[in-house]
This record gives C-alpha cells, structure tokens and sequence, in this order.
C-alpha cells in the first residue's frame, strides 16, 4: 500500500496572490476556493493526498479561465513562481552569454531550460527520465515549450549524461543546475562531469548549482529537516553534498581550475516533496519516518519553507 505523506504535484505554477487573483471580481465564488490560505504550494504540505488533488484541481481550472479571460500567460506564471524567479536569477548569476549554445543536464521538466533560453542562443536539454517518478515528464516538458513558444530555441535530448550523445566540443556552456543529486552515486556524478567537460568547446565553461546544507534561518532549516526525511524515506535521492564533497569529485573527474560562488534567493525553488512508499519500510521504520515527517511539518507550518544557499562551481574547460 502506498502511503502518501506530502502531496506532490507541479509547484512551479501557482502562486495565486502574485498572479492578482484576489483584485478578480467573483473568482472566489465562481470556482469555490478560499484565496487566502491557499496562496503558496507549502500549505498543502501534511494535507491529505485527495485534499491537494482537488486543491490543484481548482488551481488548473483558475488557470484555464485566467488564460481565456484575461492577459495573464505561462511566462506570467512561470516568472511570478519560485521556482522560475530562481532560475532566472542562476541564468543571469552563471553569466550565460547571448550566442552561447547551452547543454542542460538534468533538465527535468525544464524550469533552468526554460530561463536558459532568456540569455543564450539555443539549449539542448539532456535528461534520462527513467526515474520512478518521472512518468509523463518529457510530456510536460515539451508541452511548457510549446506553451511559452520555445520551440525554435529548444532542443530535448533523453540521454544518460555518463554518456553524452554529442560530438566533442560542442557546447558553449553544460550546466547543471539542482540534479546531480538526482544521480545514483558518486561515481556517476564524477562520469557526468567528465562526458560534460568533453562536449565543451575549447573556451567552454562546465556549470553546477547545488544546495548545500547549511541553514541560515528556520524556514531554511525547516527544508532541511523535509528534504533529510525524503531521502532517509524515499529512493531517488542524495543528501546535498557539502562545498568541500563537491570541489573534491571535480578533482576526481580531471577538473581542477574552479570558482565558486554562493547565492541565497530566499525562495522556495527546491521544494522537497515526495511520495513514500509504506510497502518498501517496515513498522519501525514507517513510525520513525511519520515522526520524522510529522516534525518537519510542524516546522514549515511555524515558519514556512526556504531552499538553502546555493552553491555555484565553474570550472574551465580541461584538455588532457
């Protein structure tokens, strides 16, 4: 029996406050949904999995007539999110150049793809999608695409980045922003580096961000305390590495000329939200991880949910 303990969904559409819904004459009525309260993803969390079902279900409907009624768009949505504000702030912060030809590893459902496009000339986005999660990601992928008409900067690419279908270099930039922790182990990571350094033209630049787990403030430590539950509960994730972790597997993989750089938006970008499986833990287990869970709820409720500092590492391309 599967056991769902936060509700999960695409957070990086609603925050209905930004959006101006509460100047809409008649929306609350008209789609019976209590605006205030419901203004942010982290109120669903510790909900019942039918209860955000039919929450998000009332966001899509808003969303439909807002598109049809009003000049609200998907950039509107996506710009006005944490998630995108976020990425767009790394796509300026990374120093993406406007002929730069840019391969997005790990691009998921495309939230950096998506800003990447704002400051570069084309963007390959490399991404597997064979996780346990991931069904109908590349759907959604492309379907963001087409919506905010990308089509034309875009390329998608399902492919395991330790082995990179692209000729050596290639790309102005490879970046991969929020996934390596997505990656089964250290070694892949290591790999990945070095299939990315290798598609990397001869002035090239080789781009991570990560989060790093250090909290500065409560909603911060409060999204540690999730993010340490999904990984300890779940499969499909690593713990955030430390700045030091991160510096030595660039050592390890041949990349030694770094830079790093912290940058803290104060933004819910990395929300960690998850499905647990109670088949895959025994009672004992199960009891800790609701405890556990529970606790980091009482948290996010108290003082909300931050993403931590992000660490981000350039290095120049290296010929052996």
């Amino acid at each position: 029996m599967e056991t769902c303990f936060i509700v999960v969904g695409d957070p990086m559409g609603i925050n209905l406050q930004l959006l101006g819904l509460q100047a809409i004459p008649g929306l609350t009525e008209k789609f019976d949904v209590e605006l205030d309260g419901f203004s942010v993803f982290l109120d669903l969390y510790g909900t019942p999995p039918q209860d955000f079902h039919v929450a998000y279900g009332k966001c899509g409907k808003i969303l439909e007539w807002l598109f049809k009624e009003t000049d609200i768009s998907w950039w509107d949505v996506y710009s006005n999110s944490d998630i995108g504000m976020e990425r767009m702030a790394l796509a300026r912060d990374i120093g993406l150049d406007k002929e730069d030809i840019v391969l997005d590893v790990g691009c998921g459902r495309g939230y950096f793809t998506i800003a990447a496009t704002t400051r570069s000339r084309r963007v390959i986005g490399l991404d597997p999608m064979n996780g346990m999660s991931r069904h109908g990601w590349w759907r959604k992928f492309k379907e963001s695409i087409h919506e905010l008409q990308l089509g034309s900067k875009v390329l998608p690419l399902k492919a395991d980045a330790q082995s990179i279908p692209l000729r050596d270099c290639s790309m102005d930039k490879a970046v991969a922003v929020h996934c390596i922790r997505n990656f089964q182990n250290r070694q892949s990571i290591q790999n990945a580096l070095r299939e990315m350094n290798r598609v990397l033209s001869e002035d090239g630049e080789l781009i991570i961000v990560e989060n790093v787990p250090i909290a500065r403030n409560k909603a911060q430590e409060a999204h540690l305390a999730m993010y340490r539950c999904k990984c300890d509960c779940s499969s499909g994730d690593i713990y955030y590495f430390s700045q030091e972790q991160l510096l030595k597997m660039f050592g390890s993989a041949g990349l030694t000329e770094t830079r790093v750089e912290f940058v803290d938006y104060d933004l819910s970008a990395t929300p960690p939200i998850f499905y647990l499986d109670s088949s895959r833990l025994g009672k004992g287990q199960m009891e800790k991880a609701q405890k556990e869970y529970a606790a980091a709820v009482d948290i996010i409720k108290k003082h909300g949910e931050t993403s931590p500092s992000a660490l981000i590492i350039k290095a120049v391309k290296h010929s052996k």
